[in-house]
């Protein structure tokens, strides 16, 4: 077996700029930011507001060479407009990723991976006595779909994420119009109700826990709701953002508006659930009409078929 020379360097360069981005995705997850531990360990209540702040582990030489390394990929598929950099960061907060590191690691990811499966393709290439032709055109597609492949995976991950929250909405508003009807503050209200769904729905009890950490670090709680919908991206919550403003400006029943919101966001869902189910006559055509209708005819049809073939053409071709 002989190997291409030229595609064994660029197979090793993409092997090891795959497992420098799995170095660095790890390293990145196993960060914590020393505000973000604080204030997990007071809302829990392990640790008192005003304690002195411990010190911080210094990151390890080489994990901080690693992450420049990645800014240093990442920054080939750095959007050019800011506009963009901030849609992007939009879009993986929407994800559930989030941190300082998350948008560096994604795009260094978006170089990494086609570059990888391109080096895959090339030494899988050079390994074989028949060579892929044309191995241009093969090779734009593989690095095209590795390219976009971690755009379609975000994709995914944020509508699953969404509808995860979206399914919760309901259950949890009405749980927070219990506690509030109970006598509990607002800010209260959303802790207890995290702390109840924290086992059936974990993503909607992450943002319920990170609004009331922003409101207990001084965030207005208006400002605390309009972040709440942004980060998630979901309709409803951003219709419950904007109730729980005008509730915050003019003073009138959080009770009330949020138990008339949780009566919205259930006659929506069902609205959705009916138009769901009104498009599949629309969709289930195109199967009936090229699966189970030509089987149909052919059962109905056939034999029919077969019998005047069977007496017709003798008496057509003047045999008897």
């Amino acid at each position: 077996m002989h190997l291409d020379p030229l595609a064994l360097q660029i197979a090793s360069l993409a092997v090891a700029a795959f497992t420098a981005l799995v170095l660095g995705l790890a390293s990145f997850r196993t960060r914590r930011h020393a505000l973000a531990t604080r204030l997990a360990e007071f809302a829990q209540g392990t640790a008192s507001p005003f304690a002195p702040a411990q010190a911080v582990p210094a990151t390890p030489t080489q994990a901080g060479a690693l992450r420049r390394a990645l800014a240093s990929v990442a920054w080939l598929a750095r959007p050019s407009r800011r506009e963009e950099l901030v849609r992007l960061e939009s879009r993986l907060q929407q994800a559930g990723i989030r941190g300082a590191s998350s948008v560096t690691a994604y795009l260094a990811t978006k170089i990494a991976l086609p570059t990888g499966f391109l080096g895959a393709l090339l030494l899988y290439n050079a390994s074989k006595a028949d060579h892929i032709e044309p191995v241009f055109v093969v090779g734009v597609v593989v690095f095209a779909a590795g390219f976009y492949l971690p755009d379609l995976w975000l994709s995914s991950r944020t509508r699953s994420r969404q509808t995860q929250i979206e399914r919760a909405l309901p259950d949890a508003l009405d749980l927070l119009v219990t506690c509030v009807e109970a006598g509990l503050g607002l800010d209260a209200a959303l802790q207890r109700v995290a702390d109840e769904i924290r086992l059936a729905w974990p993503e909607l009890s992450g943002e319920f826990r990170t609004t009331f950490l922003e409101v207990k670090a001084g965030m207005p709680r208006i400002e605390a709701f309009r972040r709440l919908a942004a980060r998630t991206g979901v309709r409803d919550l951003k219709s419950l953002s904007a109730t729980l403003t005008q509730t915050e400006i003019f003073g009138t029943s959080v009770a009330i508006a949020l138990r008339v919101q949780a009566e919205g966001i259930r006659v929506r869902r069902m609205q959705r659930a009916e138009e769901k189910a009104a498009y599949v006559g629309v969709k289930m055509t195109l199967p009936l009409v090229l699966c189970i209708l030509p089987s149909l005819m052919a059962i109905i049809v056939g034999p029919a078929i077969i019998n005047i073939a069977q007496q017709l053409l003798p008496w057509l071709g003047g045999k008897r």
